[in-house]
């Protein structure tokens, strides 16, 4: 079985009838939430399910578009409401379609929610069939100007999610910040906070929540070439009680996804990491959609070309495609069709 873990439901989040809606919340005039009809959505999904049956894609965690979060906007309440309408969408879109998606969800996020209303909004999706849900360390729009994500102030979040079993990924946002455009370089600091923040707090951080899992995207942002950097860091900074992030990885407490986009990336990833922490992510029409690879003559976020020119072993492969998503995403097995 091929289980991608990545996959954002980009077309659901563009549907005029959905941005328009977000546009006049953002006004203040509090519309109702559209009322979608199953065909709507189908067709949203039709350009999605046609690359995953070509690339021989059998499940994918399926979650809504991750600019779309913009956890800087808006206010509270109407984040809540935003992220309770795409979480609705992917549902239905899993519901629909069973045994091809499985829901990962977004919190509506803002500098001045409290912690507990999106771990009660955590409980109330997973309840609902949530395997997981995306995190935006950030919340400033590309600003990063709030506490560090792994600080107390999320703690309620860290709780529900230990609590529930279920991973959070480590997945930034809209930028307004014109030096940080948001998919070529605040995506990036986002993975790379997502590794460097867990290593700095992991003595408290990970003694109070030992079972508390965060998946970092794009192949872990920068530990593919710079794994031997955060060794060093954590050698160097023991006293203070950094963790090593192998050491975050044998715990338990890091994964990493496979989006990387050119084969020797993908090399350098498995050099980097024991395929034991390593998901499965293929995006199929999230990433650079219809963007071609020379080198390979399909889209570059065709990922699975990638790991099946690697050299690894038969176990090491089924790790990645299958069994690794299943231990981290405990709640998957409820979304898998038994044939």
């Amino acid at each position: 079985m091929i289980i991608n873990i990545h996959q954002h439901l980009v077309r659901l989040a563009k549907l005029a009838i959905v941005e328009n809606f977000r546009e006049r919340q953002l006004r203040g005039e509090n519309p109702d939430p559209p009322d979608l009809g199953d065909e709507a959505i189908q067709q949203t999904l039709a350009t999605v399910l046609g690359l995953m049956a070509a690339r021989r894609i059998d499940l994918a965690g399926a979650s809504p578009r991750a600019k779309a979060m913009a956890t800087h906007d808006g206010t509270a309440e109407q984040n809540e409401i935003w992220a309770d309408l795409n979480n609705g969408l992917v549902l239905r879109a899993a519901q629909l379609n069973k045994g091809t998606f499985a829901p990962i969800g977004m919190l509506g996020q803002h500098p001045s929610v409290p912690a507990e209303k999106c771990a009660k909004q955590l409980v109330k999706w997973v309840e609902q069939g949530f395997i997981g849900f995306n995190f935006d360390p950030d919340g400033t729009g590309a600003r990063w100007q709030g506490q560090p994500f792994t600080g107390r102030q999320w703690y309620p979040v860290f709780e529900a999610a230990e609590a529930m079993d279920v991973p959070l990924v480590i997945h930034a946002s809209e930028s307004c910040n014109d030096n940080f455009p948001h998919t070529a370089v605040h995506y990036l600091v986002g993975d790379t906070v997502g590794v460097v923040l867990p290593m700095v707090f992991a003595s408290q951080l990970f003694k109070d929540f030992p079972r508390l899992r965060f998946v970092i995207p794009h192949g872990g942002g920068p530990l593919a070439c710079q794994d031997g950097r955060f060794e060093a860091l954590a050698a160097f900074n023991k006293k203070q009680g950094w963790a090593n992030p192998h050491q975050l990885m044998e715990q338990g407490n890091l994964l990493v996804d496979s989006c990387m986009y050119k084969k020797r990336n993908m090399r350098a990833l498995f050099d980097a990491i024991a395929a034991d922490f390593i998901l499965f992510g293929d995006e199929s029409d999230g990433a650079f959609p219809e963007v071609i690879n020379p080198e390979t003559g399909d889209h570059y976020d065709n990922t699975k070309l990638y790991i099946d020119a690697l050299e690894i072993s038969e176990d090491d492969r089924d790790k990645v495609f299958e069994k690794n998503a299943r231990r981290v995403y405990p709640k998957i097995e409820q979304w898998i069709t038994v044939t």
